[in-house]
């Protein structure tokens, strides 16, 4: 038990500790859906912001970014075609 307790350990840190985060992401006044699970925010301030999701997105999806400020394997952070969606991965490229 105290094994497996300890890898468990071992892979939530290996995982958590790749998350990423970004900032200002309602400031992005473009979308684009680069394949049926990943979108490109641009414009606005700061750099450009890639995101993994969980579902299907598409190029005339109507998209509205929920979180400002967001991490990888969060929540409530896209509002897609009439639902909520989770992010799987999150990076900003300058």
């Amino acid at each position: 038990m105290k094994v497996l307790a300890a890898f468990l350990v071992i892979f939530l840190k290996i995982n958590y500790a790749q998350a990423d985060c970004v900032y200002g992401a309602k400031s992005k006044t473009r979308f684009q859906a680069l394949d049926s699970s990943t979108i490109l925010l641009t414009g606005g301030y700061g750099g450009t912001i890639i995101t993994k999701i969980y579902c299907c997105v598409y190029s005339s999806s109507n998209v509205t970014v929920l979180k400002d400020d967001f991490c990888s394997f969060d929540d409530a952070v896209f509002y897609i075609d009439g639902e909520v969606k989770e992010v799987r991965d999150v990076k900003k490229i300058n």
